[in-house]
């Protein structure tokens, strides 16, 4: 499996434009603008994060509802994390971040945070049907109990795994 390098990262966003084309690119691949509905495509603003339509003026904005929408922070720099987080086995510290970023540490906080809830699968559900677990070791062995929580265990009528 081929991996992604820092090289290959630095050549895809080497500045905050390129990282909002990648933005627009996958919110808004296709967009039709919807006070016209002209299908050209849709130019930069200079100077802002948006891009407007051609014919009437209507402007779109790829960071909102996003965790970029309100940022100050360089869109550069919320790329670099995301790139650190995904590419290290253990993610990366806050701390770690303030380095690299030569941002504040509150800063490098709350985007290591954000990216996190990015991150997390909201859609995780109890497992279904028959399940295959290898070397799983289910229970306690009563041995290693005190001898006042076994003598509990067999008061309650638990059956004790090893006796």
């Amino acid at each position: 499996m081929k991996r992604y390098t820092i090289d290959e990262f630095r050549a895809a966003y080497p500045n905050n434009d390129a990282c909002l084309d990648k933005i627009f690119q996958l919110r808004f691949k296709g967009l039709v603008c919807p006070k016209c509905e002209s299908d050209k495509e849709f130019t930069r603003v200079k100077g802002r994060r948006s891009y407007q339509c051609p014919n009437c003026g209507f402007q779109v904005y790829p960071t909102k509802d996003t965790i970029f929408e309100k940022t100050t922070t360089p869109l550069m720099y919320w790329f670099y994390a995301i790139f650190l987080q995904t590419t290290t086995r253990n993610g990366v510290a806050a701390k770690e971040l303030e380095r690299q970023l030569s941002v504040c540490y509150k800063t490098a906080l709350r985007m290591s945070h954000q990216i996190k809830i990015l991150m997390a699968d909201k859609g995780l559900r109890k497992l279904e049907g028959t399940i295959q677990i290898d070397e799983c070791y289910i229970g306690m062995n009563t041995k290693n109990l005190h001898r006042k929580d076994r003598a509990e265990m067999y008061e309650n009528d638990e059956t004790p795994a090893d006796r």
